[in-house]
């Protein structure tokens, strides 16, 4: 038995396992958690079926990050079953410590990933059997996998994971051809080749797109239209297909997102980001009021290829949030969401282990502000009071400083360990 099928055979058991752990508590309350991108929203579309083919009707939660209070919330009460997909899976510790065995919880993400420590919590992360989330699925496709052992009848949604694996780059390989096999069987997806790439052809509803332009469509409802019905209804175009009225939401979104970027853009252009340390900044308040907060994010990746910023200094952007929360209710407090990026000169001193990851020095100036934060090596985010903006700014600074010292001394790797 080759090394991969040991691996695959391994991931396959646990879902086993996991699906029979359902089956005996399927009366009780289910919650399906699930992440605002299209990876996320195809996953809760899939999800969502397989489900209720099994007779299991699940209460829908969109998040845009993993907010302690909503878990905490969620996980007190008892005998419940809790799906988490496209999200948590490095909060698998975290969960394990509130759940106390209290409920059903499973995990179906391919982002690094924890250990669970309690038996009722099923970590179903491909990372955790060897495979690579960056590489070989997509939450779409771990939540694929898993509802195909729960209704195989489930295949005629596979070309929704193949819509979630957009944003993994290059052509599908690994676990990610087990949706596309099953979607090309049943006539909703073409390949077709470009040199050496793949190019993956969807149909939905009766029009055929791209997979990365759905994927775009349906990241623009679930982001840009969070607090607008948008993850419901982008839901809703995965299963019926982009309708005029859908097409025309999506539009509208997109042209009131690239208006207010534009105008942000040009006041920063005129005013400059502030500088302090090893950070540059700006707060855009109010501006993105009525969207996501991942909005915040894709503006800083815009911002970040402007050749007018300082190409040696981590570029950080504010925006205030909203404290509801649709399907669960208000946060308690005030908050403010904070993306990092790179400009590409400092990019590449991180890649070279030149310089601390973006994601850890977050994550731990986060923390210290009883906030928190995730990501990426050069693209980070996270969620603290509204009123520390500076103090996190100083914390980071604090940070940088203190892993620069440690880059001096020789201990490169100490960049790059897990906070």
């Amino acid at each position: 038995m080759s090394y991969e099928k040991e691996k695959f055979n391994r991931f396959t058991e646990d879902i086993k396992k996991a699906i029979e752990t359902l089956k005996e508590n399927s009366d009780r309350e289910t919650f399906l958690i699930y992440h605002d991108d299209a990876d996320g929203i195809t996953s809760a579309a899939i999800l969502k079926e397989s489900l209720k083919k099994t007779g299991i009707e699940a209460r829908m939660i969109c998040l845009e990050k993993l907010y302690p209070q909503i878990v905490q919330d969620i996980h007190a009460k008892e005998d419940i079953i809790i799906f988490y997909v496209d999200i948590a899976a490095a909060h698998a510790e975290f969960l394990s410590e509130i759940n106390k065995g209290r409920n059903l919880t499973i995990i179906l993400d391919h982002h690094d990933a924890t250990l669970s420590k309690d038996p009722l919590i099923y970590n179903l992360d491909p990372e955790l059997y060897g495979f690579s989330g960056e590489r070989d699925a997509s939450g779409a496709t771990t939540t694929y996998i898993f509802a195909k052992n729960l209704d195989k009848s489930i295949t005629n949604l596979a070309h929704l994971a193949i819509v979630g694996s957009a944003e993994i780059p290059g052509n599908l390989v690994g676990l990610n051809r087990i949706p596309l096999e099953d979607a090309i069987k049943h006539g909703k997806v073409t390949v077709s080749k470009r040199g050496d790439k793949e190019l993956y052809s969807i149909k939905l509803g009766k029009r055929t797109y791209s997979h990365t332009d759905l994927s775009k469509k349906l990241t623009i409802l679930g982001s840009v239209g969070y607090y607008r019905n948008g993850p419901e209804l982008a839901i809703k175009a995965c299963i019926q297909g982009l309708t005029p009225e859908i097409l025309s939401k999506i539009k509208e979104l997109e042209d009131e997102r690239k208006q207010i970027n534009k105008k942000l853009l040009s006041k920063l252009r005129v005013r400059g980001l502030r500088e302090v340390g090893e950070i540059q900044y700006f707060h855009a308040g109010d501006e993105f009021r009525g969207m996501g907060v991942k909005v915040i994010g894709t503006f800083c990746s815009y911002l970040s290829y402007q050749n007018w910023i300082n190409q040696n200094k981590y570029l950080v952007g504010f925006m205030n949030m909203q404290p509801q929360i649709p399907g669960y209710g208000e946060l308690r407090g005030n908050f403010v969401k904070v993306s990092v990026r790179v400009p590409s000169l400092l990019k590449q001193k991180i890649e070279k282990r030149e310089a601390p990851p973006v994601n850890e020095i977050l994550v731990v100036s986060c923390r210290k502000l009883a906030g928190f934060a995730d990501g990426h090596t050069v693209a980070a985010s996270g969620i603290i009071p509204k009123g520390t903006e500076q103090k996190l700014l100083e914390e980071m600074n604090k940070e940088i400083k203190r892993r620069k010292g440690i880059n001096k001394k020789g201990t490169l790797d100490s960049f790059f360990c897990h906070t």
